[in-house]
């Protein structure tokens, strides 16, 4: 985002902006506000939690967050105002989830983590690998998994192509979910 305007009032800072990439933040999400200068730049943050949002499908509007310091009026500024990325669960469900196609030269190390921030009562998921986007030419790389949350290495075989997160069961929780991140090492002498 594009800082506008920037202002205080009783320690909330109200920044206006301008979304330029990205996806919209939820209130909550942590964000580091930089570049400002009106009124010796009390609104410059570093992971702060925002407490709203509000912008018009233009993308432009404002977040605000707290800023112990003076009050400022609403004064035109410039800035930039980053968000960490942050781990969107989806709802869990016995699946096969969405397949990644990976770097050529396939057959490097492959590192995986899950998280199930409202957790079932149990879990089993796997990684996948195959040579061919093919559901039959899917196979397990490594062990079968069944904790709420983890990160595992595995070695994706010799002319790997394509991998995937596969929960092959799960039961309980209320309102279970699950977000999943694959990634792939490179051969440093390649």
């Amino acid at each position: 985002m594009y800082v506008t305007s920037v202002a205080v009032n009783a320690n909330v800072a109200t920044v206006g902006v301008k979304m330029v990439e990205g996806n919209v933040p939820a209130v909550g999400a942590l964000a580091t506000v930089t570049g400002t200068v009106a009124g010796g730049s009390p609104v410059n943050v570093t992971n702060v939690g925002i407490t709203a949002i509000s912008l018009n499908t233009q993308g432009v509007g404002t977040i605000t967050y707290p800023a112990t310091t003076g009050n400022l009026a609403t004064t035109p500024d410039g800035g930039q105002v980053l968000f960490n990325p942050s781990d969107v669960a989806e709802t869990l469900a016995v699946q096969k989830f969405q397949q990644f196609a990976l770097a050529p030269d396939g057959g490097y190390g492959l590192s995986w983590a899950w998280g199930c921030p409202s957790a079932p009562a149990s879990i089993a998921l796997q990684l996948e690998c195959a040579i061919d986007d093919v559901d039959g030419q899917y196979a397990l790389a490594g062990v079968s998994q069944t904790t709420t949350s983890g990160s595992v290495l595995a070695t994706a075989p010799i002319g790997t192509r394509f991998v995937r997160v596969n929960v092959t069961s799960a039961a309980g929780g209320a309102s279970p979910t699950l977000w999943a991140k694959i990634y792939q090492s490179t051969n440093a002498g390649n």
